[in-house]
């Protein structure tokens, strides 16, 4: 005898064995106790759902011989025969290979002639949605006014693809993806009824691979009880199945958690060697920090996260290294870079990059200790030189202070209690503090400009990053690029200056004019010298940069 997979052999044999569809069943089963049968049903859904196996129960509960009842008897010559397949009175057809207007027209003659043994005449036609436009014309009136010993009973996947005029006609019922838990909880009666020996994190993967349809999970059940035999590892369910083992994923998010950009890359090396998809890990890697956020927002996981217990003990101890701040932001971040590595053909650079990005956030801080720092950034400030021989007017220090220390005020309102980032204010005068850092307030500004046009646009981001600012203020910036190179001559593209100009607008939030000059070789500008009043200012910094320093913060734009 031929092996009969479990697909087959488990399927629901009456109402209640459907699993996740209770409504739908119990409105069917109601129906059938009321006499309140409809002449068609549409049943609409993924794949793997139930649609035919219920489309079958309901054709045999209708011609049970000692029906019509609200479950088949499953014994009578009636109801085997349609399990089989064999009912001359219960027609199945494939509506992908039956789709043509001739095919509808014999079905229009058959169902003319009354059942040979039953009390219906069902037709079950699968994939409705494959019929042309004329066989749904044709089959239009017959929907409209059958026989009253012809039911009706179309599934399909695509329910957007059926005339609006045969939906009219029909009683509709949408089945759900099954969920995670019920997929588990089936599976888990196969395996103990079959003697077979697997963990419970063994069919959970099997069940989250299935994504929400029982056929694929019995399918995938029956694939990996043919590789491990009686006695499955969980080594065994990762291997056939080709998913990403849950310890590279938690070694990943510690790697983040730990800044470490290197242990990262070594990961992505592990992962592309074995040959695992990028995109099934990132998206993995996205799973788990969502469930990171709901450990850290919900004290009731039940229903939110089908994890093992021993894997959500560990998650629970990981979510302990991040902020709730953070972890929204790894969040927003890794997302991102999922949607543009799915569009690169570039995938493995995408991911590396992104993780480098995860792995060199800087760490939130807490409005008390923001507010700590503020006070002793106010009481210690060192006294500001003054500027009168640089033909600059000085500022008192009361004044300036004061003032730059309400627009951070307003910034750290603004944001709620906690930021990670210190915003670009409109400077109101020159730098008037030696610079502590070696970075000035420009090449920190140039920086940021670079990292938000990449985020924009990638292509035009690399480009930028191969030239230097050489003029920014209020009224605009000037770029320059080494005279003769290939990204110069692509950034006097009209295009290119066009897009870049509003990129820069939109970082700034203010009107920008862009100036794209020619640099010599390793030199500035061409055509403008550099004073010495510049290069004096350049080595100043104002009181937003030592904010900068003290905070840990960096320039956005607003």
């Amino acid at each position: 005898m031929s092996y009969e997979v479990l697909a087959r052999r488990y399927r629901p044999e009456v109402f209640e064995e459907v699993v996740g569809q209770r409504i739908i069943t119990q409105t069917i089963q109601n129906a059938i106790s009321q006499n309140r049968i409809a002449h068609a049903f549409l049943f609409t859904g993924a794949r793997g759902v139930g649609k035919t196996s219920t489309a079958r129960i309901l054709a045999k509960a209708l011609n049970c011989e000692s029906g019509p009842s609200i479950n088949p008897c499953n014994h009578c010559n009636n109801c085997h025969e349609i399990k089989k397949g064999i009912s001359i009175d219960v027609m199945e057809i494939d509506g992908a290979s039956n789709r043509g207007i001739e095919e509808v027209r014999e079905l229009r003659e058959n169902v003319r002639y009354t059942p040979a043994k039953s009390r219906y005449k069902i037709y079950i036609i699968d994939e409705v949605h494959m019929l042309t436009r004329e066989a749904f014309n044709a089959l239009l009136k017959t929907l409209e006014e059958p026989p009253p010993h012809i039911i009706f009973i179309f599934a399909t996947t695509e329910p957007h693809k059926i005339p609006a005029t045969i939906l009219s006609r029909c009683q509709r019922y949408d089945f759900k993806r099954i969920p995670l838990r019920e997929i588990h909880n089936n599976l888990k009666r196969i395996v103990e009824e079959e003697g077979i020996q697997i963990s419970q994190r063994g069919l959970l993967s099997i069940a989250r691979a299935s994504e929400g349809s029982m056929r694929d999970a019995q399918s995938l059940l029956d694939q990996v009880i043919s590789y491990g035999g009686k006695e499955i590892k969980d080594e065994d369910v990762v291997e056939i199945l080709g998913l990403i083992d849950q310890k590279i994923i938690r070694d990943t998010l510690e790697a983040i958690a730990n800044k470490d950009a290197g242990r990262c890359m070594e990961l992505v090396e592990y992962i592309y060697h074995y040959g695992y998809d990028l995109q099934h890990f990132c998206q993995d890697l996205l799973q788990s920090l969502r469930h990171l956020i709901l450990i850290k927002v919900s004290q009731t996981l039940e229903g939110m996260v089908d994890l093992p217990e021993e894997d959500l003990r560990e998650l629970k101890i990981l979510a302990e290294k991040f902020e709730f701040d953070q972890l929204n932001h790894l969040f927003s971040i890794l997302l991102k870079g999922e949607e543009e590595m799915s569009q690169s053909t570039f995938p493995r650079v995408m991911l590396e990059m992104t993780l480098i990005r995860l792995a060199s956030l800087r760490p939130l801080l807490p409005i008390d200790e923001i507010l700590r720092r503020l006070e002793k950034l106010e009481k210690s400030h060192s006294p500001i030189p003054s500027m009168e021989t640089k033909g600059v007017q000085p500022i008192k220090k009361e004044t300036g202070e004061k003032e730059s220390l309400k627009l951070f005020q307003k910034e750290v309102d603004e944001n709620g209690g906690a930021i990670h980032e210190l915003p670009l204010h409109e400077p109101q005068h020159e730098s008037l503090h030696e610079q502590q850092d070696g970075l000035s307030l420009q090449d920190e500004v140039w920086r940021e400009l670079v990292d938000f046009t990449r985020e924009r646009n990638p292509v035009l981001g690399s480009f930028l990053s191969l030239g230097s600012v050489v003029r920014l203020n209020e009224e605009g910036i000037e770029i320059g690029f080494e005279k003769d190179s290939f990204h110069y001559d692509r950034m006097l593209e009209k295009e290119n200056q066009i897009q870049l100009e509003s990129i820069c607008q939109e970082f700034f939030k203010r009107k920008m004019r862009l100036t794209i000059s020619a640099l010599n070789a390793g030199g500035r500008a061409k055509g403008r010298p550099v004073s010495r009043e510049r290069e004096n200012r350049e080595g100043k910094s104002s009181i937003i940069e030592e904010a900068l320093r003290i905070f840990n913060g960096r320039i956005v734009g607003r």
